[in-house]
């Protein structure tokens, strides 16, 4: 299962064009085509445009690009029968199965991170997010006793690497890397763009997105942030952007709603329950959506000061936060923020 984001807008007027003139390194002028395709791919719709020298040129790179996503989602997807993830969670408690490079460099990045992030990011918690069900037809609020029993299934000790297999030692234990795959899906695209000598453009995976270089004009992207409380896509901020990703986690993206509450996705390992502190939203800009895709997750779990004070400590890692008293907090480093939406107040 992978994470539907919905809460990042894009917001590129000044990109609304087709043709677009600039220099070249002999000082000639040449034309960059504005090229895009939308796609249904990581269980969201997902959106690649480049500016390329031609129509064709573009076509080919974003193509490229768009099978090294369906590559991974067919590694990583836990719904995909064969997949490695599916694999894994099918031989729990019995055998090691051998995975693919891609699929063990995620899950090695996913132990590290859940040392990092004092636990709060578990790519063990399958059994916990199937008793939900959130976004599925099957979701409901599970009984205290059904939460403690998931919760005894989620020690990601249990998760065993021999060279190039893994093994759920927990028979009744089930692996996700919804929160950490499509954002790995999104670098790699970028690198597939930058060999096919792709300078400029966006990978946007349901909100993972990634601004490859500036535009052609030479200014940088500008990506919205949305209003946790707009449910028509209006944002809060704007952030110019080039050479970054950034990945937003919300209470807003899915949930359900049952007798008058509501329950949302991201859940915390140490409760079994949806997250529930003062934060609405959790932005993360950094040098790779991997790591954004999974801060962003455990920034809104571990709470306002801790998740600052984790991303403070972190080297070409920032972050927004935005609170349920409509409060902006941000790391020390943020640049480019314009404020658009002046309900909310901007503390630091």
């Amino acid at each position: 299962m992978f994470k539907i984001k919905t809460k990042i807008v894009f917001l590129i007027i000044a990109t609304l064009f087709v043709v677009v003139g600039c220099s070249s390194e002999q000082g000639q002028e040449s034309e960059l085509v504005l090229v895009q395709e939308v796609d249904f791919v990581l269980g969201t719709m997902g959106q690649i445009q480049v500016f390329a020298e031609s129509k064709e040129i573009g076509n080919e790179a974003i193509r490229k690009a768009y099978d090294r996503i369906k590559d991974i989602e067919n590694t990583m997807s836990t719904s995909i029968e064969g997949s490695d993830v599916y694999q894994v969670n099918l031989s729990a408690g019995q055998s090691y199965v051998d995975v693919s490079q891609d699929t063990l460099f995620v899950i090695n990045k996913g132990l590290e991170y859940f040392d990092l992030t004092d636990g709060t990011f578990n790519i063990g918690l399958g059994k916990l997010i199937n008793l939900w069900g959130i976004g599925k037809e099957n979701e409901r609020v599970p009984s205290q006793d059904e939460i403690q029993k998931a919760k005894a299934h989620i020690d990601i000790q249990n998760i065993s690497i021999d060279n190039g297999s893994v093994k759920l030692e927990d028979p009744e234990m089930a692996m996700d890397l919804g929160g950490i795959a499509k954002g790995y899906a999104v670098d790699e695209a970028i690198n597939v763009l930058k060999d096919e000598g792709i300078n400029s453009g966006l990978v946007n995976l349901g909100g993972d997105i990634y601004a490859l270089g500036n535009k052609a004009d030479g200014d940088p992207w500008n990506v919205g942030i949305q209003n946790p409380d707009s449910s028509s896509g209006s944002v809060v901020m704007s952030i110019a952007l080039a050479d970054k990703s950034i990945v937003s986690s919300g209470d807003y993206e899915r949930y359900f709603v049952e007798n008058n509450v509501k329950y949302h996705h991201i859940l915390d390992p140490e409760t079994g329950y949806p997250t529930d502190n003062e934060v609405r939203s959790v932005t993360i800009i950094s040098d790779a959506s991997i790591d954004a895709d999974i801060l962003s997750t455990a920034v809104f779990i571990m709470g306002l000061e801790r998740g600052l004070e984790l991303l403070e400590s972190l080297e070409g890692v920032d972050g927004v936060v935005l609170t349920k008293e409509k409060e902006i907090y941000t790391t020390s480093n943020v640049e480019g923020l314009n404020i658009i939406d002046n309900t909310y107040t901007l503390i630091n």
